[in-house]
């Protein structure tokens, strides 16, 4: 029985020196398929000094607390398992840290993808939702809306004149049958022309059906065209300044001004739009009966037709944007009155402020008056002249009496009275 134990610790008892040879081949293998290992993948930075430090390691703990076998001869059977565990737990730690550091790699690249896949899906979903946006503000389902009318009315066009050309055949073999000599007739013909006869009045009568729902067909054309730079401009109108008009305040006048203003352009523009649809589908000329009119009214309908009412919806539009819009000039300019009289009355409170700070205190004028008097008194002393000193006097209480009253008596005109005294 051979004990291995490490740091004291039993960790497996071997039967035979059969099952330490076997366990020296297992820690050979597992070194060595390590080794291949390390030398058929790509190599890896770092993956050398993990299984050196490793195998270092494991053979210094190995020497230190490793005991294979017992007595004298354990020290051969301890080195050797020692070696080979060293081996095989650096060859292991290489290939860990290898094939780790390349697992880690693929992961994070796979991460990538999936991160640039995700933004180029939203940058694509954005992309989508602006097109959308753009597409509806600019009214494109519209417009193929109504290329779809004129192609659906186009066909019906065709379809009747195709039914009007199979009438007029039918009308000329009838006036064919109906002008044979009487000597020709046949009871065959008779039948004939009768069966033609009922054919005509059949033909006329789907034609009239047919001029009928082509009619209907043009009239909603004509009406869906018109409806169209309405519906478009309902899509456009400035939502965002009315609303800004109505939260923010005096602060979005101006945008919403040039915002409400540039819509306007775009109404004049549909009205424009509409009065050209009128007058390109309309058959006449401009002031016959069916062309429009000045009011953009077309056909028999007159007042009441898809483009006159349409110009009324614009023309209403135009009116309450038009209002708004001179409301908001006349916002502007009282808000500019009020910034300009704010400003004023800053400008006055600061300058007031400045006016206080820098008035004269009458103290200090006193203080001076009576300086310069004593100056005074100290010159004529050192030579007095006749009168000087009744002068003075009279000079000095005229000066405190101007300044008890607080009178309109510069200081100038004080300090040039006792200058006079001299």
């Amino acid at each position: 029985m051979i004990d291995v134990s490490l740091l004291g610790w039993l960790v497996v008892t071997l039967t035979s020196p059969l099952s330490l040879v076997l366990l020296l081949v297992a820690l050979g293998s597992v070194a060595y398929l390590g080794v291949t290992a390390l030398e058929a993948a790509p190599r890896q930075r770092g993956a050398r000094a993990v299984g050196t430090g490793a195998a270092a390691c494991a053979l210094a703990a190995g020497m230190v607390g490793l005991r294979v076998g017992a007595g004298a001869g354990a020290a051969v059977p301890t080195a050797a398992v020692g070696i080979a565990a060293a081996a095989a737990l650096g060859a292991t730690a290489a290939c860990a840290w290898t094939f780790g550091a390349r697992a880690a790699a693929a992961l994070g690249a796979a991460r990538a993808r999936r991160s640039a896949a995700a933004l180029r899906a939203g940058d694509e979903r954005r992309r989508l939702l602006a097109a959308s946006q753009r597409a509806y503000a600019e009214g494109d389902d519209l417009a193929a809306e109504t290329a779809a009318a004129d192609d659906a009315v186009a066909r019906l066009r065709a379809a009747v004149g195709a039914l009007a050309g199979a009438r007029a055949a039918l009308e000329a073999k009838l006036a064919g049958a109906q002008d044979a000599p009487p000597s020709e007739e046949r009871p065959e013909a008779s039948a004939l022309a009768e069966d033609l006869a009922r054919a005509c009045d059949e033909a006329a009568l789907k034609l009239s059906m047919g001029q009928r729902v082509l009619a209907a067909a043009e009239a909603a054309a004509l009406r869906i065209a018109c409806n169209a730079p309405l519906r478009r401009l309902l899509r456009r109108r400035p939502r965002e300044a009315t609303q800004a008009l109505a939260t923010l305040g005096a602060g979005a006048l101006a945008p919403a001004a040039a915002s409400i203003e540039a819509f306007l352009g775009e109404v004049r523009a549909a009205r424009a739009e509409v009065v050209e649809i009128a007058e390109r589908r309309a058959p006449g000329a401009p002031g016959a009966p069916g062309a429009p009119g000045e009011d953009g009214a077309t056909g028999p309908e007159g007042a009441e037709g898809p483009a006159a009412l349409a110009l009324r919806e614009l023309a209403a539009m135009e009116s309450a944007y038009g209002a708004l819009l001179e409301r908001l000039r006349l916002a502007e300019l009282h808000a500019s009155a009020r910034a300009s009289v704010e400003q004023v009355e800053s400008a006055a409170g600061a300058l007031s402020a400045t006016a206080r700070a820098a008035a004269i205190d009458p103290g200090a004028i006193g203080a001076l008056v009576t300086e310069i008097a004593r100056a005074e008194s100290a010159v004529a002393a050192a030579a007095p002249e006749a009168g000087g000193s009744r002068a003075l006097a009279e000079a000095l209480a005229a000066g405190s009496v101007a300044l008890d009253r607080s009178d309109a008596t510069s200081l100038a005109e004080l300090i040039a009275a006792l200058r006079e005294l001299r």
